[in-house]
C-alpha cells in the first residue's frame, strides 16, 4: 500500500504553532508527492493552508479518541492515519496512550515526538525553532531540511504574497501583563503615527477587549481604525496588507514576521527574544528591563526611522 500522508499534530497557541512552520515546509520539500497535513485547531489549520499551502484537519473532529478510546476514532480519521507514512507530534510522548493508539492503527508509519519548547530546567539557550531542529537529529535529512528552510525564512519569509496598502498595524495585546507595553503608551504612539500622516489600524481580539481599559479602546477608535479580526484568516489579510506591525511578544507578531511584514516587537523582562523572537526577514526587536518606563518617543523614533 502506497501511503501518501504526512501528519503534524499540534495543539498549542498561535505563536507556538507558527514556529513549527519550518518543519511543515521542509517536509513538503522532502516529500513532494505527499500530502502535508496539520491536525490542529480549525482556525490555525486554515491559516497554515493559506499562508504556507499545507492541508489541515480539525483536531476537534474526533482525534481526541487517540488519548484513550482508539476504537471510537471516526472512520475518516482512521483512514487518514492508515494512509500515513510519517507522523510528527507535539501533543504526546513516546510511551503514552496516544502514541500506543497511533502505533496500533498505523504500525508502519514513522512516529516522531517533538517537545514544543525546552523544559524549564534545560540548559538550552537558543531559539525555540533550533530546539525543534535539534530534536530531529535522529532523522538527519529532516533536520537538514528544517535548517535550510530556516535560512530561507530569515531572508525571504515563507513566500506569502503580500500587498501593502500604506497602513501601519498596531497590536497592543499580549499574554501576561509583564509582556505588554502599557496600552496608554500605545495610544500615544498611534497619535504620533497619525500626526505623521500614517494610516493606522489597531488590531484587537476578544482577549484585548477583556485586557484593555474601555477608555483606551475608545481612544484608539477616536484616532485610528479599530478592527477586531474574527478569524486568523482575517488577521492574515490585515497583516498581509500592512506596511508594518508594532506589537508586544505575541502571536500576531510571529505571523507578521514570517510572512515578511516589517515587524517591531517589544520585549520586556518576562520574554526572551533569543528564544522567542519572530522569524522573518524584517523583524526588529527592542528589549527593555522595564516596559512601563519605555518612552513613547523612543519607540516612535525606532519605528519611524525604518518606515
Amino acid at each position: 500500500m502506497l501511503r501518501r500522508n504526512v501528519l503534524i499534530f499540534h495543539a498549542g497557541a498561535l505563536g507556538d504553532f507558527i514556529l513549527t512552520w519550518p518543519l511543515a515546509l521542509a517536509l513538503g520539500r522532502l516529500h513532494p508527492q505527499s500530502r502535508i497535513i496539520y491536525v490542529a485547531a480549525g482556525q490555525k489549520g486554515k491559516l497554515a493552508e493559506k499562508a504556507i499551502r499545507t492541508e489541515s484537519l480539525d483536531i476537534e473532529s474526533g482525534w481526541h479518541h487517540l488519548f484513550g478510546a482508539p476504537d471510537s476514532l471516526p472512520e475518516p480519521a482512521r483512514k487518514t492515519l492508515e494512509n500515513t507514512h510519517s507522523i510528527y507530534t507535539f501533543v504526546a510522548s513516546p510511551a503514552d496512550a496516544w502514541s500506543n493508539s497511533v502505533r496500533a492503527i498505523a504500525p508502519e508509519a514513522q512516529l516522531v515526538h517533538l517537545q514544543p519548547r525546552p523544559p524549564d530546567d534545560s540548559p538550552f539557550a537558543g531559539h525555540v525553532t533550533q530546539w525543534m531542529a535539534d530534536q530531529l537529529a535522529a532523522v538527519p535529512v529532516i533536520k537538514t531540511g528544517v535548517d535550510q528552510i530556516m535560512r530561507s525564512i530569515a531572508t525571504r519569509g515563507v513566500g506569502y504574497k503580500r500587498s501593502p496598502e500604506g497602513t501601519i498595524c498596531v497590536h497592543p495585546g499580549g499574554g501576561a501583563v509583564a509582556k505588554r507595553w502599557p496600552a496608554k503608551h500605545y495610544v500615544q504612539l498611534v497619535r504620533k503615527l497619525v500626526k505623521g500622516r500614517h494610516h493606522v489600524r489597531v488590531l484587537i481580539g476578544e482577549v484585548e477587549r477583556e485586557q484593555l481599559p474601555k477608555e483606551d479602546l475608545d481612544h484608539f477608535a477616536a484616532i485610528a481604525q479599530l478592527v477586531e479580526p474574527k478569524t486568523y484568516l482575517e488577521l492574515l489579510d490585515h497583516l498581509g496588507t500592512a506596511d508594518a506591525l508594532v506589537c508586544n511578544d505575541t502571536g500576531p507578531g510571529h505571523l507578521a514576521g514570517i510572512i515578511g511584514t516589517p515587524t517591531f516587537s517589544l520585549f520586556g523582562p518576562a520574554s526572551n527574544p533569543d528564544r522567542w523572537r519572530p522569524l522573518g526577514p524584517h523583524v526588529h526587536i527592542k528589549q527593555t528591563d522595564d516596559l512601563a518606563h519605555l518612552s513613547v518617543e523612543e519607540v516612535f523614533k525606532w519605528v519611524n526611522a525604518t518606515l
